[in-house]
């Protein structure tokens, strides 16, 4: 029905402000109104609010995959940056000369968007990685067990970990990363359980609250399950006392 849907949309904008249906001009606090065509005569009408819709079409957040990363889950970390991070702030959270771990690194898929943006990235893996990544000089390769690898300095900004391992064990690992001041902010994706996945979820961020919490760290914390995540969702964590 794209097509339908496409002929019919400023039209149909046109008719709807013309009956006062529809405010002359886009407000973003104001509700948005949404058409599901069914067929050329049936359709759903309803109505999203500001605070919990996305303006993009869909909801679907389309980027195109650069020919030079190593696999396709390089586009996770650079949603879940577009997502979590203000682009008013991208220069001092993003930027260039920022230091960055990658747990479960390999073959480079998330170090990549780091390498991309300039930082200084030790990816940390059993497995290889590209060697494209390893050419720019902006990747130092360890091959450590992510659970048990420990930032010697506290120069650390982002840890990012794509690991497939149990949900719990990887938001514990996060937890100690952000409870012992290893790194200012973390990007990291939960697995889905086959079965009771809300709940899942909702019992391990809950856990990894109470941590930060008791451990007298006042923090920002988001999750989503964005578009290029599969079986899993994407969680953010910044602690909200700059130190860099």
């Amino acid at each position: 029905m794209s097509t339908l849907a496409r002929k019919l949309t400023v039209p149909l904008r046109q008719s709807l402000r013309k009956a006062r249906v529809l405010l002359p001009k886009e407000q973003k606090r104001a509700p948005v109104l949404h058409v599901l065509l069914l067929s050329g005569q049936q359709g759903y009408v309803g109505l999203s609010y500001p605070e919990n819709n996305s303006p993009l079409e869909n909801g679907i957040m389309r980027l195109k995959f650069p020919n030079e990363a190593p696999s396709r889950s390089t586009l996770k970390l650079e949603e879940a940056f577009l997502q979590f991070i203000p682009k008013a702030e991208w220069d001092k959270r993003l930027g260039g000369g920022l230091n960055a771990v990658d747990l479960g690194s390999s073959p480079g898929g998330w170090t990549y968007q780091l390498v991309k943006r300039s930082m200084m990235v030790t990816a940390i893996d059993n497995g290889p990685m590209a060697e494209s990544l390893m050419q720019t000089g902006q990747v130092k390769h360890l091959t450590v067990d992510g659970f048990k690898f420990e930032p010697q300095k506290k120069n650390v900004y982002w840890v990012v970990c794509d690991m497939i391992e149990q949900p719990q064990r990887v938001a514990e690992r996060m937890g100690d990363w952000l409870i012992n001041g290893w790194c200012q902010e973390a990007i990291f994706n939960l697995k889905l359980p086959m079965k009771k996945r809300y709940e899942t979820v909702t019992e391990i961020l809950a856990q990894l609250e109470q941590r930060l919490v008791d451990a007298d760290i006042k923090f920002r914390l988001q999750v989503k399950h964005l578009y290029h995540d599969r079986e899993e969702v994407t969680v953010h964590v910044q602690n909200l006392v700059l130190k860099f």
